[in-house]
């Protein structure tokens, strides 16, 4: 017990000194639902985290709240890293937040990136598969939510740029818990051949990490990266990343950035027509003067002027030629003559030829008739068969009482073997 009485500082500085030195509550994290919300002029946000028994007031200074990448709203729950302070003139304690995170966003985080992963493996996020945006489309197609900010900005600024641009509107969810299929059925459903639809804008007006989710959802990275039609992710983000800027042909950071990405400002083609219509004329003037100076050229050529010449020229030149010509047929006949003259006698060189060959052909026909079986016959040779038509070669060829058959040179005899003897020859 003190001695004496503490002032009202005296005891705020030491309730002061006291919480503020306890490490537990130095750079802790608190989950809480906010209440209370206000965002200042000087760009602090005070709220209050509260539970089911208890509340603590919270400031989120201008310095530290630059990095956040969503608004705060009430009735949202959230994780913040904060230290215990003190205010002496109030006599209240707060907490002095350093980072705020959506509750769960942790859990949300790796599921994105498993999602993320599997994707990538299946070349979802191929750049070699992204399409050119078409350099001047005649329709426009827009997936978003009819009445949000996005349709007015991404209207507004398409018919600043092209004022005769189609815009066909296939509206969707983009918040809530049926925004993933509502997005994906409007993006195939833009995506067929009777709208005519020449590249598609999908997204929303921004909004926080949960409010981005349906286009982290599978099935709506999906629709992006099947899409028939170029199109390009304007989810309204500045800090997140959703997957379905991956899987799109392009990607812009706001719908009124994705519509000039996608529409050319016509007043640069009525400029770069003006410039090609003021090129074109300069050239034909120029090739026109060309062509006129040359046609004045040959117009005043002596040929043209006494078209006689020409002729009267030609013909001289054919005279010419044709006496050159008879000149030469007679050089060529005589050499002709010539060579035939000296030629010997076709006939006598054909008879000789003939009886060389005729000779040749005698003594060709002699030596066959000496192989002739025939010729050996006529030398008293015959030829000697069995009963089955065999010739007799050798004595065992045949046997006693068999009758052969001997074929000689002018006819043929039949014979019955009485006797056989072997004949030893000397070669």
């Amino acid at each position: 017990m003190h001695s004496k009485p503490l002032s009202v500082t005296e005891i705020t500085r030491i309730i002061k000194n006291t919480l503020e030195s306890q490490e537990d509550l130095i750079d802790m994290w608190i989950v809480g639902e906010i209440s209370n919300l206000t965002y200042h002029s000087t760009g602090h946000i005070y709220f209050s985290l509260k539970d089911e028994n208890a509340v603590i007031h919270a400031v989120f200074f201008k310095y530290q709240n630059k990095k956040l990448s969503f608004r705060l709203e009430n009735g949202m729950k959230v994780l913040a890293l904060g230290t215990i302070n003190v205010y002496e003139k109030r006599g209240t304690y707060q907490l002095v937040i350093s980072q705020v995170k959506p509750e769960g966003i942790g859990e949300l985080q790796k599921r994105i990136e498993q999602l993320k992963k599997n994707l990538l493996a299946e070349g979802i996020f191929d750049q070699k598969r992204k399409r050119k945006l078409p350099i001047l489309p005649r329709r426009l197609g827009v997936v978003t939510s009819p009445t949000g900010a996005a349709i007015r900005d991404i209207i507004k600024v398409a018919r600043k740029r092209y004022p005769n641009i189609d815009i066909l509107i296939c509206p969707a969810h983009v918040q809530g818990s049926d925004a993933p299929e509502s997005i994906a059925r409007a993006i195939a459903l833009i995506n067929r051949p009777e709208y005519g639809v020449d590249v598609i804008i999908a997204g929303r007006g921004g909004g926080s990490f949960e409010d981005l989710m349906p286009f982290n959802e599978e099935i709506v990275v999906r629709a992006f990266y099947h899409s028939r039609v170029p199109i390009v992710s304007a989810v309204g983000h500045q800090v997140d990343h959703p997957l379905c800027d991956d899987a799109a042909d392009a990607y812009a950071p706001t719908p009124s950035a994705a519509v000039e990405m996608c529409i050319p400002l016509k007043s640069l083609f009525l400029d770069e027509i003006e410039f090609s219509i003021s090129r074109l004329n300069s050239s034909m003037e120029s090739k026109l003067r060309e062509l006129t100076s040359r046609f004045q050229y040959i117009q005043n050529r002596r040929f043209f002027l006494h078209p006689l010449d020409i002729v009267h020229s030609r013909t001289m030149m054919l005279h010419d030629f044709e006496k050159k010509l008879h000149a030469s047929m007679k050089i060529f006949l005589s050499q002709c003559k010539t060579k035939l003259s000296s030629i010997p006698s076709l006939t006598a060189a054909i008879k000789t030829l003939l009886k060389d060959k005729r000779h040749s052909f005698y003594l060709l026909l002699q030596t066959i008739e000496k192989l002739s079986p025939i010729a050996l016959l006529k030398r008293g040779y015959s030829i000697v068969t069995n009963s089955k038509g065999d010739i007799i070669k050798r004595i065992h060829d045949t046997s006693i009482g068999e009758t052969v058959t001997l074929e000689v040179s002018d006819g043929i005899m039949e014979s019955t073997i009485t006797s056989i003897s072997e004949v030893r020859r000397g070669f």
